[in-house]
């Protein structure tokens, strides 16, 4: 059964802004319990091992309200009077967000998680909780959307303006509500009645107009819309865990991502791009980039696909981080290996897949990068928008006029081998990790151009004057200069590239 209840707009704004007033938010529960984000607070073994003792720690309305959505304790009813006026307690009862305990008319609860996100306030299925309540543990159960992994879905589409904004398998709506307050409109999907609920509920406790909330199987709810913009954090998980809708994708952990790839092209209006959260493998024959390029069929050749990865990791790796994150016993290490062994597979993958429909007949690309630690979905922008500028018609001819510049972050790695009775070099590798890490092994021939690439003179003299030394095509030269061009190691006039970001650098891990 729904936890909650769809009260009145009145009611909504009434708990909308006393969580506002009361200083409800994600500063200060960071500030608070001295975390650097919100998971270990939504995970129950965090709340009782690490920061059990600061739940009592002071007082005030935001900790309070702390102790009865986070932490998932019966509170009394005098307690509620007093940090929250009359209209404030009705509209919590009204919406169901509090209810009495089972067996007394003293103490209520929350039946679900409410926290800051994002400026937001979202609701969500809460697991085992404190005082050992059991908390929703059926198949449909609803994620907060805050859990580290799902903030890297979240920080890793753009919050740009745009028309259309789809978030496809929406959980708790999280992305959706964000979507709709850069879009013009939104649509939200998921395939089970109870994430619609939520996200619907979360749309009205957010006071979110322009955004509608659907529920089906991936595009059938909106077979007949296109989109400028699609999000999807789809499930991804093989079948060796909890078999909880949100994360199982099926027998090898794809099935579910491949459909989303072969449906997606058609909802993308011309230059439309998808942004997926993505976790595949790597396997003998076939990376995991290949594979999603295959899936497309006959769109392949109308779309961009590009993979910005995260982390690579051994299956071994994987499968320790994922048992550790639940507690299974050591045992199940074997199913993993079995299960990984059969796909052949010798690396998972993680990261955002990007696939953008093409805007007018060009020659499509293919890229694959590694997220430098201070790469983020602007770097990820700018080389898809330089991807398709270098396939343009007449690109060659204007890349030959230009005068490129070599940039100063990387480093130009010579290996040498001891060859007929001297020391020789016998490979090239330019070496950087902005805006992404690369590792691009060359020619000598292309070092050489690199050195000369100071603004003054033309790709075209350039390539004159290699002629004399070594007999390169012209097209073997073009390809090697839009490879430099993409690794940021040459940079055109005029061009600039997103500033790495600032802050915290954040370290990778899954839970």
């Amino acid at each position: 059964m729904f936890p909650l209840r769809m009260g009145s707009p009145a009611s909504f704004a009434t708990v909308r802004d006393f969580l506002k007033k009361s200083g409800y938010s994600e500063e200060f529960l960071k500030s608070h319990f001295s975390v650097p984000a919100l998971e270990p607070l939504l995970m129950p073994q965090g709340l009782l091992f690490q920061h059990f003792e600061k739940l009592y720690q002071g007082e005030g309305a935001a900790l309070f309200l702390t102790r009865l959505f986070l932490g998932g304790y019966a509170t009394p009813r005098q307690l509620f009077h007093k940090y929250c006026p009359r209209e404030v307690m009705d509209a919590l009862l009204e919406l169901g967000l509090v209810q009495e305990v089972r067996g007394s008319h003293h103490d209520l609860r929350s039946p679900v998680l409410l926290y800051p996100a994002y400026g937001l306030y979202i609701a969500s299925d809460a697991g085992p909780r404190m005082e050992g309540v059991t908390g929703y543990q059926g198949q449909d159960f609803v994620m907060s959307g805050t859990e580290d992994i799902c903030r890297d879905f979240i920080d890793g589409f753009p919050k740009t303006p745009c028309e259309r904004f789809l978030d496809m398998g929406t959980g708790s709506g999280l992305a959706a509500i964000l979507g709709a307050g850069f879009a013009k409109h939104a649509w939200a999907v998921d395939i089970t009645e109870r994430a619609t609920r939520f996200a619907n509920f979360n749309r009205m406790l957010n006071g979110v107009d322009n955004l509608t909330i659907l529920r089906g199987d991936l595009f059938e709810p909106v077979k007949d819309l296109q989109f400028d913009r699609i999000v999807s954090n789809p499930p991804f998980e093989p079948p060796l865990k909890s078999h909880m809708i949100y994360s199982e994708g099926g027998s090898d952990g794809e099935q579910i991502l491949a459909r989303l790839v072969q449906q997606a092209p058609e909802h993308l209006v011309a230059g439309g791009r998808l942004y997926a959260n993505v976790c595949g493998t790597d396997r003998d024959g076939e990376t995991f980039d290949e594979r999603v390029v295959r899936w497309l069929g006959v769109y392949r050749e109308e779309v961009d696909v590009a993979l910005f990865v995260r982390l690579e990791l051994k299956p071994e790796q994987y499968a320790i981080q994922q048992m550790l994150g639940e507690n299974q016993e050591s045992w199940r290490l074997h199913e993993y290996n079995a299960f990984y062994g059969s796909l052949r597979a010798y690396q998972v993958v993680i990261g955002m897949l990007v696939i953008q429909r093409r805007t007018r007949p060009r020659p499509v690309f293919r890229v694959r990068r590694k997220l430098g630690l201070r790469s983020g979905v602007e770097h990820m922008d700018w080389l898809m928008d330089l991807e398709a500028r270098l396939l343009d018609e007449g690109m060659p001819q204007r890349l030959m006029q230009a005068a490129p510049v070599a940039t100063s972050h990387w480093e130009l790695v010579a290996r040498h081998a001891f060859r007929e009775g001297r020391l020789s070099p016998v490979s090239y590798a330019f070496q950087t990790k902005q805006p992404f890490e690369v590792e691009l092994n060359v020619a000598p021939w292309i070092a050489m151009v690199v050195a000369d690439c100071n603004g003054r003179h033309t790709l075209e003299s350039l390539y004159d004057s290699l002629q004399k030394k070594a007999p390169i095509s012209e097209g073997q030269f073009l390809e090697a200069m839009r490879a430099l061009l993409s690794c940021d190691i040459l940079r055109l006039p005029g061009e600039s590239v997103p500033e790495p970001l600032s802050g915290p650098v954040r370290h990778y891990f899954l839970q």
